[in-house]
């Protein structure tokens, strides 16, 4: 039984939880995210030894009930709540700046991009521009009519799509939603498999364009009691895949990369490598050592391990790495949860 199936078994499925992207000003990038796209903190941890500082954003549709952010309140919710929301960006401040590489400017491309859901493209996509929001490509522009493109202050790449009928009407008192996390791969058979077969992801929609020679994987931890009912490569996947609230995990395949030995993708945690910007992906587990165990994953591989759960101070994490090299951080929920709101062990 691997570590997916066993924590399945014990009442705990891993779930995604966090895109990690680092920043170089918050007072500029959360208002960003805050203002333009209606996303709401939920905590902020500050590391003044260590000279950094996270901030956890996430979208809830109306009604939604979150605590009052940086409390004790919110810091538990942050790793207990599985709901719409649970997939948050978590944004890095190192104190002292850095250059940032976007993942899209060769040759260290890898990270594409974030996107949000809105419920009319056109119109929220006006409110951007008459709010100063930079674009990368308007909804008008080139071939691809159904979808925009913004620069956050950083310069990442932010994705527009507009949300199916169900989503609009399910969802009409909240114009955005954080949608999803585009990494490119190079080999989707590895990639796929890995991210099924450690984290329990559905795949909720394939698409290959023969014209553009590239494919898209769509994944997701499917919420408690959720059900997936169509084909992923059928009709209706786009539009199933654009009524979901929570983020999923968008893999793009270009074709013929799986086929090139010398062939790799930039994972965006390199200084001497263009700059550094995504940092990772993450997920909440049961048990780390536990979860750990069962993934049959290699830890003496330092290609697969990044840290691994006792290496260093943090015992609540680990990273690993996926057939990317693309770093994955792993939270121990029971851990996290005997901290305070600092992040610090909770006194006995």
């Amino acid at each position: 039984m691997g570590a997916t199936e066993a924590a399945a078994a014990a009442g705990f499925r891993p779930y995604f939880q966090q895109t990690m992207l680092r920043i170089n000003d918050p007072e500029k990038t959360i208002p960003f995210y805050t203002d333009n796209f209606g996303m709401r903190m939920v905590h902020k941890y500050d590391f003044p030894q260590w000279k950094f500082a996270l901030y956890f954003l996430a979208s809830f549709p109306d009604g939604a009930e979150v605590p009052e952010a940086n409390t004790q309140a919110s810091h538990d919710f942050l790793w207990t709540h599985r709901g719409h929301g649970c997939v948050t960006l978590e944004l890095t401040h190192n104190y002292e700046g850095e250059p940032i590489n976007n993942g899209n400017v060769q040759p260290f491309r890898g990270f594409g991009h974030i996107a949000f859901n809105t419920d009319d493209l056109v119109k929220r996509c006006a409110e951007l521009e008459a709010n100063g929001v930079k674009f990368k490509k308007r909804p008008q522009d080139g071939r691809m009519k159904t979808i925009a493109f913004v620069l956050d202050p950083d310069g990442y790449w932010v994705e527009v799509l507009e949300r199916g009928a169900k989503g609009k009407e399910e969802f009409a008192a909240r114009p955005y939603n954080l949608s999803q996390t585009m990494l490119r791969v190079k080999d989707p058979a590895k990639s796929v498999a890995f991210y099924q077969e450690k984290f329990g992801m559905t795949l909720v929609r394939q698409a290959d364009y023969e014209g553009g020679k590239f494919s898209l994987y769509f994944l997701a931890n499917l919420e408690e009691g959720q059900t997936m009912d169509w084909d992923p490569k059928g009709a209706d996947a786009m539009e199933n895949l654009k009524n979901l609230w929570n983020p999923v995990l968008e893999l793009t395949h270009n074709w013929g990369t799986e086929t090139d030995d010398d062939f790799q993708y930039y994972s965006g945690n390199n200084r001497e490598e263009g700059g550094r910007g995504f940092g990772h992906i993450g997920f909440v587990v049961p048990a780390l050592r536990k979860f750990v165990a069962g993934m049959d994953y290699d830890l003496e591989d330092k290609s697969k391990w990044q840290k691994r759960p006792d290496d260093g101070n943090m015992k609540a994490i680990a990273f690993c790495k996926d057939p990317d090299g693309y770093w994955i951080e792993l939270v121990d929920q029971a851990m996290v949860l005997g901290m305070d709101s600092k992040f610090s062990k909770k006194e006995e």
